[in-house]
């Protein structure tokens, strides 16, 4: 079967051919591991099956994702087992039912509650992950919930792959692993497992993947079917359009953001010209030296806040809205974020970070009004500033300007004036404010070092922040 693999690329450069040659050792399963991971997969199946017959419902239980379509990674195992009601059960019934099937099946693995469009269950059984997911038992098209099309999923790619594109699509997985856009969930906003195979089958191997992504346009659409292009006005905010197979309705892009789809891009053609084992290998360092020799460090501000514990889908959702939120308000006061991001521990330790142009702000600030020729503008204008300004006077343009003291002169004044804005104000989500409000600190500059030193996680952003994107130095050199 190598043979065979490898006479898919007996026309690309030795340089080229070599690299992925490496790669496909990381990528490919032992029959060790495989054997491993089928006799878990089974047991976990036999044991949600049992519980689902002691149900009045009798719903159908099938395996489904990566594990069942043969495109898991080496070392990265993922089990989902479908479990699927009648077409006619009342959403909330599905939820109650099928929580109630997953939390007694694996039960002694320390479920948790994971929420897409509604709650499933997750676990880590001997090292593997495990998804146990309520749907509904539906005809093809006739979808209830996002779940329902997954089985259909799992069907069509074990009748459509054979063990050649099975490799490409980890081969896939890894190198997006690599670079950082791996990921359908909130906190990444990448490429899900499903993406990897739709795109596998579409240009047939990982590297004409990757050829053919070097040269995306912008909303660039992609089908398997030849169906109409006009589509596309279906999905006028998307970035990426790649249709389902399962449901041509359905685009799989709309996860995806632009960064994301950037990053993918640009690695795809670095790694063309420039080949490197690097690409399929994650980023895990993050040392504080690098924020202690990077003068970029003194711009740092950080917002850090403790909350309740929640789930991680729904707490990263809260965390990103936010963060929109507040790049918005600190657009509206003057101040630049040069970049943004959030970090969390996913328990109870959250923080927002900005890279900031500056920290401070002059102590005045200059509002201009209006032309003189606007009689009631300007008679406003005058009213409301005349006696409140350090001055006030008519420019070369004939427009009225005024000097007053700036409110907000530093970025810990805008943090708190921003957390104790009235009810909304803010723009920061409900759900987060009284966290915040009750638990918030700030830490500017070095500051930060101290406050990373024992958090990893905070580290790892604060790092990236101040750093040059790795694909765009360390990866591609």
């Amino acid at each position: 079967m190598f043979t065979l693999f490898r006479s898919r690329w007996d026309d690309t450069p030795k340089p080229l051919n070599k690299v992925i040659e490496g790669a496909v050792r990381l990528v490919e399963p032992s029959k060790g591991e495989k054997r491993r991971v089928e006799t878990l997969a089974s047991m976990i199946l036999r044991k949600v099956s049992k519980v689902a017959s002691e149900s009045k419902l009798k719903p159908i239980v099938v395996l489904g994702g990566s594990y069942a379509k043969g495109t898991w990674l080496k070392g990265e195992a993922d089990i989902d087992v479908f479990v699927k009601f009648p077409k006619d059960l009342d959403k909330e019934e599905l939820e109650r039912h099928g929580l109630d099937i997953a939390l007694k099946s694996i039960r002694d693995h320390s479920p948790i509650l994971r929420y897409a469009e509604h709650p499933y269950v997750e676990a880590c059984v001997d090292d593997v992950r495990v998804n146990v997911v309520p749907c509904y038992d539906v005809k093809k098209g006739d979808w209830r919930s996002v779940a329902d099309r997954s089985p259909y999923h799992t069907e069509f790619m074990v009748g459509a792959l054979d063990d050649d594109l099975r490799r490409g699509v980890r081969l896939l997985k890894k190198f997006m692993k690599g670079v950082g856009v791996y990921g359908a969930e909130i906190a990444t906003q990448g490429f899900s497992g499903y993406v990897c195979e739709v795109l596998s089958l579409k240009y047939g191997s990982f590297l004409s993947t990757l050829k053919s992504a070097s040269r995306w346009a912008e909303r660039e659409f992609i089908s398997l079917e030849k169906v109409s292009e006009e589509i596309k006005d279906v999905f006028p905010q998307a970035n990426i359009i790649i249709l389902d197979p399962v449901d041509y309705r359905r685009n799989l892009g709309t996860a995806i953001s632009k960064r994301r789809l950037a990053e993918f891009i640009i690695a795809s053609r670095l790694f063309l010209k420039k080949p490197s084992p690097n690409y399929f290998v994650e980023e895990k360092g993050y040392p504080l030296t690098k924020l202690e020799k990077n003068k970029l460090t003194r711009n740092l501000a950080t917002l850090r806040f403790r909350h309740s514990k929640r789930s991680i889908d729904i707490l990263w959702g809260q965390l990103k809205r936010s963060l929109n939120h507040i790049s918005k308000q600190l657009d509206i006061h003057n101040f630049r974020a040069i970049r943004a991001s959030c970090a969390t521990d996913e328990k109870e330790d959250s923080a927002f970070i900005f890279l900031m142009e500056r920290l401070e702000k002059p102590s005045m600030d200059i509002k201009m009004g209006p032309k003189v020729f606007r009689q009631e503008d300007s008679k406003k204008f005058m009213e409301k500033n005349l006696e409140t300004s350090k001055l006030v006077w008519i420019g070369d343009d004939a427009r009225l300007y005024a000097m007053v003291d700036r409110r907000i002169k530093s970025i810990d004044d805008f943090f708190h004036s921003l957390i104790h804005a009235p009810k909304g104000g803010s723009g920061i989500a409900p759900g987060l404010m009284n966290d915040i409000k009750n638990t918030y600190e700030i830490y500017v500059g070095e500051d930060n070092i101290k406050l990373a030193s024992s958090r990893p996680w905070l580290a790892r952003e604060l790092v990236r922040i101040i750093s040059p994107d790795r694909l765009l130095t360390d990866i591609s050199n």
